[in-house]
C-alpha cells in the first residue's frame, strides 16, 4: 500500500485550517483522514487538529484478524462519533472556541477493500487512468439544491450559498454521518481532498494529473499548483492511497 498527502494554505488565506494524518501499518491495514476546520483561524486549526487525530486514534484499534467489512465500518462509525465529541467538548469549554467544527472524510484500508466516512463537503473520488468517480455526497447547501432539482449543477459553482455545509464534526453532542464500503482494484486510485481543490479544479483535471503524474507526490503538488492557478481561494489538500 502506498499512500502520501500534501496540504497548502493557498493564495488568500492567513492560515492553514486543513488537516490530515495517514498510518499504513506493518499489519496490512491503512488508515487516512483529512478535516477542514471552520471557526475563525485559531478555532478551525484545532478543530480540524484534534478531529483527525481523534479519528486516527480510534480508527488504529482495528485488527487485522478481525477485518471483515461490518467490523471496520463499526469502528469507523466509532472514531467518528469519538472525533465528534471531542470537538464538541472543546466547543463548549470557551467562548473562543463556539461555532468551532471541522468536516472530516477518513478511511480504514484492508487489502482491497475501503471503508469510507464523510462528513460535510470534503470529498473521496476514485480514478482509474483518466476516469474519475466522487464516491462521497458533498453535506452542503448548493449539493441538498442540485439532488432537490433546484439548481442545476453549472448554477451551483457559482450560487451565494455554496460554501455553506449543512453537516460538521463538533457542531453538535451528535452528528450524522454517510458511510460507505468500497473496492479498489489495481491500478486505481483513492483521493480525498478539500473543497480549496475540487471546489476550483474539475474532476477531469484531478484525473488526468493522477493519471499523468510519475509519483504521488509530484500528483499533490501538481494539484496544488493548479488550484493556486486557479485562484488558490482557499486552503488545499490532497491525500492519494493506491494499493
Amino acid at each position: 500500500m502506498n499512500a502520501f498527502g500534501k496540504t497548502d494554505k493557498g493564495l488568500v488565506r492567513a492560515s492553514n485550517q486543513d488537516t490530515f494524518r495517514i498510518d499504513i501499518k506493518e499489519n496490512g491495514l491503512g488508515f487516512l483522514v483529512l478535516c477542514d476546520g471552520m471557526g475563525g483561524a485559531r478555532a478551525g486549526n484545532i478543530a480540524s487538529e484534534r478531529a483527525a487525530e481523534r479519528f486516527m486514534e480510534q480508527a488504529c484499534t482495528a485488527d487485522p484478524e478481525q477485518a471483515d467489512t461490518e467490523t471496520l465500518s463499526r469502528i469507523a462509525q466509532q472514531a467518528v462519533t469519538a472525533a465528534n465529541s471531542e470537538v464538541y467538548e472543546l466547543s463548549q469549554s470557551s467562548p473562543a472556541y463556539n461555532g468551532m467544527g471541522t468536516t472530516l472524510v477518513g478511511c480504514i484500508c484492508v487489502d482491497n477493500r475501503v471503508v469510507l466516512a464523510n462528513v460535510g463537503d470534503s470529498r473521496a473520488y476514485v480514478i482509474d487512468g483518466e476516469k474519475i468517480a466522487q464516491m462521497t455526497a458533498d453535506h452542503s447547501l448548493v449539493a441538498e439544491m442540485v439532488r432537490a432539482g433546484r439548481l442545476s449543477s453549472e448554477e451551483a459553482k457559482h450560487y451565494p450559498g455554496r460554501n455553506l455545509i449543512t453537516r460538521a464534526v463538533g457542531v453538535d453532542g451528535e452528528v450524522e454521518a454517510d458511510y460507505y464500503e468500497i473496492t479498489l482494484h489495481d491500478g486505481q486510485t483513492l483521493l480525498l481532498c478539500s473543497d480549496g481543490l475540487c471546489g476550483l479544479v474539475t474532476d477531469l483535471e484531478i484525473a488526468a494529473v493522477v493519471a499523468q503524474s510519475a509519483s504521488q507526490e509530484e500528483a499533490c503538488d501538481r494539484l496544488i499548483q493548479l488550484a493556486c492557478s486557479a485562484g488558490g481561494s482557499d486552503n488545499i489538500t490532497v491525500v492519494l492511497y493506491t494499493k
